[in-house]
């Protein structure tokens, strides 16, 4: 990322900063919660399991009553039974739930956080494109045959980890920003460069490195914008390319109900199904699938 490392002047500051200071300097944004540190280190630990993620959530009572309701809501199981986390785990599934609990501990944070900012960006429609994106991206990841489809949710669900951090920052400037874009002639990561040094993908991407995210998130988070040239072939691009798509597909199987800077006429459909490795006519003919998925995904609104 280049920017990450580059320095810019904020249109709202004349302070000269980079992305990285920025993450470090801003009181408002928030610190990594305990739980996902502890997640993460199991993550990162080959040597971990089941056992050691239940043990860690069963130390935060508001995460595991989260995780609990959102296994037992119809996009996971309609069983109504899963009452302990050992049972979550035992019939979702280790890498599920551990994928549901960094959803929910990164998504509280964040909203709890936009909540305070008093912006003018409808963080709330926000979220729920967020949770589309997410629903999409893990419908597009089981065509494919991604090995891990959670992971793939996981990366659409957070993909504009950047957008709810700029809102953090400049909670009355950001909106106004996506606002003007369409005077200016510009697309979001456009206006953001220009204004920032940096767009809300370089942003996530850094955010998601300080907090210690896997590689395959952080570059997903990064990369959601970036020009698609051929198809995708490692990982962490094809788990990008999906996130890219999903978000293509959200805005146009699902369009927000207010601005968040999408731009219809700057997509490339085509070359974003090329790089998931499908094509329109696939993707076309899931819609309905998709929009089940899509509902059935309600239960992540209310974390």
């Amino acid at each position: 990322m280049a920017t990450a490392t580059g320095t810019t002047t904020f249109a709202t500051t004349t302070k000269v900063v980079d992305v990285r200071t920025l993450l470090a300097e801003v009181d408002d944004l928030p610190s990594i919660p305990e739980t996902l540190i502890r997640i993460l280190k199991v993550i990162d630990d080959p040597g971990s399991g089941p056992a050691d993620l239940t043990r860690v959530v069963r130390m935060d009572a508001p995460v595991m009553a989260k995780i609990l309701r959102l296994a037992n809501s119809p996009y996971y199981s309609s069983r109504g039974d899963l009452a302990d986390i050992n049972r979550c785990v035992a019939v979702l599934g280790y890498r599920t739930v551990r994928q549901v609990a960094i959803c929910i501990t990164v998504a509280s944070s964040l909203m709890n956080a936009m909540e305070n900012a008093g912006g003018q960006l409808d963080y709330r429609e926000l979220w729920r494109h967020s949770v589309v994106t997410g629903a999409v991206s893990r419908h597009l990841a089981r065509l494919i045959g991604y090995p891990d489809p959670e992971e793939a949710f996981t990366a659409g669900l957070l993909h504009d980890l950047g957008k709810f951090v700029l809102e953090v920052y400049a909670p009355q400037a950001y909106g106004r920003l996506i606002a003007d874009r369409h005077e200016r002639g510009l697309t979001l990561p456009q206006i953001e460069r220009e204004t920032f040094g940096f767009d809300h993908a370089d942003l996530g991407a850094a955010f998601a490195e300080s907090w210690r995210f896997p590689p395959v998130l952080v570059h997903a988070f990064g990369g959601h914008h970036q020009p698609v040239i051929g198809r995708a072939t490692t990982r962490e691009a094809k788990v990008t390319a999906v996130v890219a798509l999903a978000d293509y597909v959200a805005n146009t199987i699902d369009t927000p109900r207010s601005d968040l800077g999408f731009d219809a006429d700057a997509a490339d459909p085509e070359g974003l199904h090329a790089a998931a490795g499908l094509s329109v006519e696939t993707v076309t003919g899931e819609r309905d699938a998709i929009r089940e998925d899509i509902a059935r995904a309600a239960a992540f609104l209310n974390l």
